[in-house]
């Protein structure tokens, strides 16, 4: 079918949870790295890295309300990418 890409079809809830896994360990060494780059002076690149930071907070917690919202309605939803018309 016209704009469904192959590997996406078959994203499921587990890989989901593999990637907000990865999107908080990267929270929180983003976090620390930003401190550290305050205390070593270098205040831009502590504000950036607090920007990217906050960046891969609110994407774990968006992929976590999807998997909770998923699990709820007891249904296994199927991701699609529908890229133009």
């Amino acid at each position: 079918m016209a704009g469904e890409l192959g590997p996406m079809n078959g994203i499921g809830l587990d890989k989901l949870e593999e990637v907000a896994e990865g999107l908080a360990l990267a929270f929180y060494l983003l976090m620390f790295m930003a401190l550290v780059m305050l205390l070593a002076g270098s205040a831009g690149s502590g504000f950036l890295l607090l920007i990217v930071g906050s960046c891969a907070h609110v994407g774990r917690a968006g992929i976590e309300e999807f998997i909770a919202q998923a699990r709820s309605s007891g249904s296994r939803p199927r991701v699609r990418v529908k890229l133009g018309d």
